[in-house]
């Protein structure tokens, strides 16, 4: 606007300098008076949208201003979208994950059911991540009363049980994660744990 008002000037200047040598000189003065009009009114209109001006500082801080709320907006707008997304993909990972433990829990669960089928049964709470072995053979369940009703006298056997079954909790923590729990139950009482193993280590037993 500056330099258009500066143009319109020097027009002006040019065209009324103009009219009063060609009214001097008794010539066409009219089209130059017109040009001379003209130029005035531009340079007027260049003048007053110059930004010097109060108004036309606070038109130009409204504009910026609104410029500002825009652009905070859409980047609000981005960073909400971001944000749920975000949130769907984590949904997503989790239910991922999860639905991963699960074929693993039951994986393990089909072995040891093939692994302990002569023995007893095994079942799985998924509340309480326990794999709990339930003596049901006759000689296996003979043995183990006698191992618990003379535990000084088969000290090797309770050994043996009690590695075997912290080398089956330190393989499901490997192959699965922490927290398992493996238990054998007390043949002589129902529902009662005679050993239980949890991450590799001993928690119960009931040996002696």
């Amino acid at each position: 606007m500056l330099f258009l008002a500066i143009i319109g000037l020097l027009i002006f200047l040019l065209a009324f300098f103009s009219v009063l040598s060609a009214r001097q000189n008794g010539g066409g003065w009219k089209f130059l008076a017109t040009v001379a009009t003209l130029s005035a009114l531009l340079t007027i209109f260049a003048i007053i949208k110059l930004p010097y001006w109060p108004y036309n500082q606070t038109h130009a801080a409204k504009a910026t201003k609104t410029t500002a709320t825009a652009s905070s907006s859409s980047a609000a707008a981005k960073s909400a979208k971001i944000g749920s997304s975000q949130v769907v993909f984590n949904e997503a990972n989790e239910k991922k994950a999860a639905a991963t433990t699960k074929l693993k829990e039951e994986s393990i669960l089909k072995q040891l059911k093939a692994n302990y089928r002569s023995m007893g049964t095994v079942s799985f709470d998924d509340s309480t991540k326990t794999f709990t072995v339930t003596p049901t053979d006759k000689k296996y369940v003979k043995s183990l009363k006698t191992v618990k009703k003379y535990p000084d006298q088969n000290e090797k056997a309770i050994t043996t049980i009690t590695q075997n079954f912290e080398s089956l909790s330190t393989s499901i923590k490997k192959h699965l994660a922490k927290g398992y729990t493996v238990r054998l139950l007390d043949p002589s009482t129902p529902n009662t744990t005679l050993l239980s193993v949890k991450d590799g280590a001993v928690v119960t037993s009931n040996f002696k």
